[in-house]
């Protein structure tokens, strides 16, 4: 096929079947959903102790957290959404189904085989598998942010983590 058969690309109709989420319904819904879940998680921390900035409790950073959200999710309802907002198609929400589940995945494997197997599971699968990075960055990556991690928040700053069977090679717990 020659160059001169090619059809005109210019020609033809946009496709827009695969836009959505333009107008109120697009912008406002989700948010409100935002804040709907918001509630659910706040109901669910019970009398999770807030404690103070010099000594922050158990539920210190997750209402820290959960303001956060609902303060963002305020200010988008009530920002001006006039030009619309940006249109995504399904591949997109193909890629964040998939890192909630990724992210999911951590949390559930969180408990069992500790924070360094689930953290190079969780980025190996985030950086190679969505992000389409690099076999050697996902690769380091994945490797060094659970151990820097471990090091970070165990070691260093005596948070208790389930205990580590890949940090107990080393001495860890």
């Amino acid at each position: 096929m020659t160059v001169e058969k090619l059809p005109d690309l210019a020609a033809l109709p946009a496709d827009s079947s695969s836009v959505r989420g333009t107008g109120w319904m697009g912008s406002k819904i989700p948010l409100l959903v935002v804040l709907a879940v918001a509630a659910v998680f706040h109901s669910q921390m019970g009398d999770m102790e807030f404690g103070s900035l010099s000594s922050p409790g158990p539920g210190f950073w997750p209402r820290v957290l959960l303001v956060s959200i609902v303060l963002l999710s305020l200010v988008g309802l009530v920002a001006d959404m006039s030009e619309g907002i940006e249109s995504f198609d399904t591949s997109g929400t193909t890629r964040v189904t998939a890192g909630f589940v990724a992210m999911a995945a951590f949390v559930l494997m969180f408990e069992t085989t500790g924070v360094i197997f689930s953290g190079v599971v969780f980025l190996m699968l985030w950086l190679k598998g969505l992000n389409g990075e690099s076999w050697k960055l996902s690769i380091a990556l994945s490797i060094i942010v659970p151990v820097v991690a471990y090091l970070l928040f165990v070691t260093a700053l005596g948070v208790r983590f389930p205990a580590d069977p890949i940090a107990s090679l080393w001495g860890g717990r």
